[in-house]
């Protein structure tokens, strides 16, 4: 799978572990970080990789906890920013763009705060811009109850089940193994360990907003997902965290994908790869 999607599979020694990320694309070309959502990989920019390295150097992180790096804590937006510091610096990055999926888009404002001249730009794929704790019935332990306790009968359960929700089948076969683990009793569940959920939905839920947001300086592209298929408490929310996050950081351009879910990349792979086309491109 990693075989068919990068030119090459590195891994860094992080406090714990290692940190395993794909390389593919134009070596020379501007570099785009790519990180992925929560209990995901990197392989969940796999419809969006092919044309991204068309054009860029392309990096996909699994994230501490996921895929095959490093499952061991600490589990923090800190720790994570302080891992992608040390693969920038193994990769020898000394500009990128950072394109974050779901929670990642909050460590990744974190990092471009901590590396000013290191990160050039940031495209926020529909997260980063709220506390997941405001979130109209959000109930962090029953949301991390719930995933910490899914079980699968097979890899390929899991990945009909993801098809049939996004309603999509541009992932390749196979590709959730990396997501998943084998439990005692031969069911498949997610590999992030229940602290891990806990700890980063927990950042989530309550990292400060404006001493975040305020301190950015550099490009922002926010591409949000269709809010008309939220309910309508949901949707009245999102756009009031919107405008407040356009007020904090001014430079920020918001675009929203028509029909698209959550996962942008699966769902409307091409209009996000033009939307980001379009934006570094400026």
């Amino acid at each position: 799978m990693n075989e068919a999607l990068f030119s090459h599979v590195n891994r860094l020694q992080v406090e714990g572990g290692t940190l395993e990320y794909g390389v593919t694309g134009k070596p020379d070309a501007p570099a785009l970080l790519l990180l992925h959502g929560i209990r995901n990989t990197k392989l969940l920019f796999a419809p969006i990789l092919p044309a991204l390295a068309e054009e860029y150097r392309v990096i996909a992180v699994d994230i501490r906890g996921h895929g095959n790096s490093v499952s061991q804590g600490p589990f923090s937006f800190e720790g994570i920013v302080t891992d992608l510091i040390q693969l920038m610096e193994k990769e020898q990055l000394e500009q990128v763009t950072i394109v974050a999926a779901s929670f990642s888009a909050v460590p990744s404002q974190m990092l471009a705060i901590r590396e000013p001249k290191r990160v050039a730009s940031l495209v926020l794929l529909d997260g980063g811009y709220y506390s997941l704790g405001e979130v109209p019935g959000f109930n962090r332990e029953k949301v991390v109850e719930r995933l910490a306790t899914t079980r699968f009968f097979s890899v390929e359960e899991a990945e009909r089940q993801f098809a049939e929700r996004y309603g999509t089948r541009v992932m390749p076969e196979g590709w959730m193994r990396e997501e998943l683990v084998k439990k005692e009793d031969g069911s498949y569940g997610y590999r992030l360990p229940r602290e891990a959920f806990s700890a980063y939905f927990q950042e989530y839920s309550v990292h400060c907003q404006p001493e975040l947001f305020q301190q950015l300086t550099c490009p922002v592209l926010l591409l949000l997902a269709d809010d008309s298929l939220l309910s309508k408490e949901e949707q009245q929310f999102h756009r009031q965290a919107v405008a407040t996050y356009q007020e904090m950081v001014k430079q920020a351009k918001v675009k929203m994908i028509l029909k698209a879910q959550h996962l942008l990349m699966v769902t409307h792979p091409q209009e996000t790869v033009n939307e980001i086309h379009v934006f570094l491109s400026k």
